[in-house]
């Protein structure tokens, strides 16, 4: 059992609430020291539950964050292991927000390209006929770029759904969380998903 313990409960005008402005049923007598009987079904967690809760409320946030260093020299979207999290929303009504923030770089000249992935489906898609979610110009020469995408989602599904980084290269090998010329030059990169009331 929980306890919240307050000196004093004031309304907005300053006046000292009834225990009907709190939802609250109360028997017997309430002292200073006593006990406050509650009846009903009119509990804190009922009034804080998901379903009571307004749009645009967080209802909960999930995130991995990717420490190690990932190369590839594939011409093909390929995962950027270790930077997915999976999240399972509660409504179908619910939109996922997406952040995914990381440091890319090259071993030579190269363009790397991104995509953001739900599942197997790339969300974040521009118009194009080469799309992806972000283009990073890079070579091994100069400093990692830093890549940042963040796009609100509408899954539409209370199934746990996988939110992904897939990468490819246009050249030279690709890495990401270090500089491409430089092995001791290295960062994190994260992934989060909150879901959002909808």
């Amino acid at each position: 059992m929980s306890t919240i313990k307050v000196d004093t409960i004031k309304k907005v005008n300053d006046s000292v609430p009834k225990a009907s402005d709190l939802g609250l049923n109360v028997t017997g007598n309430a002292t200073v020291g006593g006990t406050l009987g509650v009846t009903g079904t009119t509990t804190l967690s009922t009034k804080l539950a998901t379903s009571n809760l307004g749009a645009g409320a967080v209802l909960q946030v999930v995130s991995t964050a990717k420490t190690d260093v990932f190369s590839s020299s594939s011409t093909s979207f390929t995962d950027v292991t270790g930077l997915s999290v999976a999240i399972t929303p509660s409504s179908t009504s619910s939109k996922i927000l997406v952040s995914v923030h990381f440091t890319a770089g090259a071993t030579g000249a190269n363009s790397p390209r991104f995509n953001l992935v739900r599942g197997s489906t790339n969300i974040a898609q521009p118009a194009g006929s080469i799309p992806s979610s972000l283009h990073l110009n890079t070579t091994g020469s100069n400093p990692a770029r830093m890549g940042s995408i963040v796009f609100l989602d509408s899954p539409s599904t209370t199934s746990e759904t996988t939110y992904k980084l897939q990468g490819r290269t246009d050249g030279n090998s690709f890495v990401v969380n270090r500089r491409g010329d430089d092995a001791n030059k290295t960062s994190i990169s994260t992934i989060t998903v909150m879901e959002i009331a909808g």
